[in-house]
């Protein structure tokens, strides 16, 4: 498989977290703060009032809404507040505060195998996902590729990693599941090249199970390879134009922490409420991968790695190319979130900006082909229509051009401004 056009090749930082595959599970936090915002218009509505008591795994928001999921308790004991919290990427949001009881005590039905659950309807599955919390749409036009992304093409992650050698089994039931409810002919399990003993066992899996409409392939380690509209271009060669979605070329991408929620919640009855997050960077003490309900502070889930050796230039939610930079670690991990980052100086830059010197590395090194240089210098002067001609809503915000340039211009942000005002 050939590489993806432009894109980078960057140093994996991945050894601290990936000498050991195991998956911490710390106790759970005194308390959590679950956000009801998704978007600054997308909102669910809480279930529960201030001073009830809720177990793990129970109901506490619901929505009727396509864009966002249903919300369920990651810890027991009481609900201390619903108001106003931080949130990483809103500023604030409306939160569900539980403060722990200390008993961990969960709704009975979670690990408990669900009787018949490999002849469950379409419909079935459907309602199921939305219930225990998964995001998922039903796609508008018949799907004839599901794709299971396991690429981490940005530095540091491994959580996916460890997830994937931890529970390949589980794994390969969800991505069934998946494809039983999409209705799908073929599965396509992808991985970089540095994920080949994970290949080689999903492959002898597959194997074994005669799946016939089943295959792994692996594609170069190159960032951003994981994006959906590259991977897609990558393995299927059909080009994804802006505003639209990969559904309407007939396929769906899901990731490896989605299709292993989906197993859990088919077949073992459990609600989305934790997942795999990895805790890296060269300020973290003992970097690893560990089990964290969502919820969890920020500051909470840092002491899950020992905490910090020194005070971090940076502390990253997510991964170094695309996560956001905390301003508080009073900031509660959400069900997307990857990776928590501290982040020192020498790793961070911090560089004056300097005007652009035309050396066209951002062109060289962008996946969809675009020319972050004349979108850039277009949005500078205000020149939107300009920008839109050297193909600004093509942008998939991958950051490479602004992690390339020499200059250290803000080029993300300014394609941003430029598509903000088309």
């Amino acid at each position: 498989m050939k590489p993806i056009r432009g894109g980078l090749k960057l140093d994996g930082k991945k050894d601290t977290t990936a000498v050991s595959w195991t998956i911490t599970r710390p106790s759970p936090p005194r308390r959590v703060r679950i956000p009801l915002s998704f978007a600054s218009d997308i909102t669910v509505l809480p279930t529960v009032r201030v001073g009830e008591s809720v177990r793990v795994g129970e109901k506490i928001a619901e929505t009727k809404s396509r864009n966002s999921v249903t919300l369920h308790a990651s810890i027991s004991g009481k609900i201390s507040e619903i108001a106003k919290f931080p949130h990483p990427l809103l500023g604030e949001s409306e939160s569900v505060e539980i403060l722990s009881d200390n008993k961990d005590e969960s709704l009975p039905e979670i690990g408990h195998e669900r009787s018949g659950w490999e002849l469950l309807s379409s419909s079935e599955i459907q309602r199921i996902l939305g219930e225990s919390g998964i995001p998922w749409n039903q796609p508008s036009s018949p799907i004839d590729t599901l794709i299971v992304n396991g690429c981490e093409s940005e530095p540091y992650l491994t959580s996916d990693h460890s997830l994937l050698m931890s529970h390949p089994v589980e794994i390969l039931k969800g991505c069934e599941i998946f494809f039983r409810l999409l209705g799908a002919r073929n599965l396509l399990i992808v991985l970089e090249d540095n994920k080949e003993e994970v290949a080689e066992l999903l492959k002898s899996k597959i194997f074994f199970n005669t799946w016939s409409h089943a295959r792994v392939e692996v594609l170069p380690s190159r960032y951003p390879q994981g994006h959906e509209t590259v991977l897609v271009g990558s393995l299927l060669k059909k080009p994804i134009q802006p505003g639209h979605s990969v559904w309407e070329v007939g396929v769906v991408v899901q990731n490896v922490t989605n299709v292993y929620a989906a197993y859990e919640a088919v077949v073992i009855q459990k609600p989305f409420y934790e997942r795999v997050l990895t805790i890296a960077g060269e300020c973290v003490a003992q970097p690893r991968n560990v089990w964290v309900r969502i919820g969890t502070l920020v500051e909470d889930v840092v002491k899950y790695a020992r905490g910090f050796l020194r005070p971090p230039e940076k502390v990253v939610l997510g991964g170094p190319m695309t996560g956001v930079a905390l301003g508080t670690l009073d900031i509660p991990v959400l069900g997307e979130s990857r990776a928590i980052l501290g982040l020192p100086k020498e790793v961070v830059r911090l560089d004056s900006i300097e005007p652009c010197i035309r050396c066209g590395r951002c062109v060289e090194s962008c996946p969809v082909s675009i020319s972050p240089v004349m979108i850039t210098l277009a949005a500078e002067k205000d020149l939107f229509e300009v920008a839109q001609d050297y193909g600004a809503p093509f942008c998939i915000e991958c950051g490479n051009c602004s992690y390339i340039c020499p200059s250290k211009r803000p080029m993300v942000e300014l394609i941003q401004y430029a598509n903000a005002h088309s």
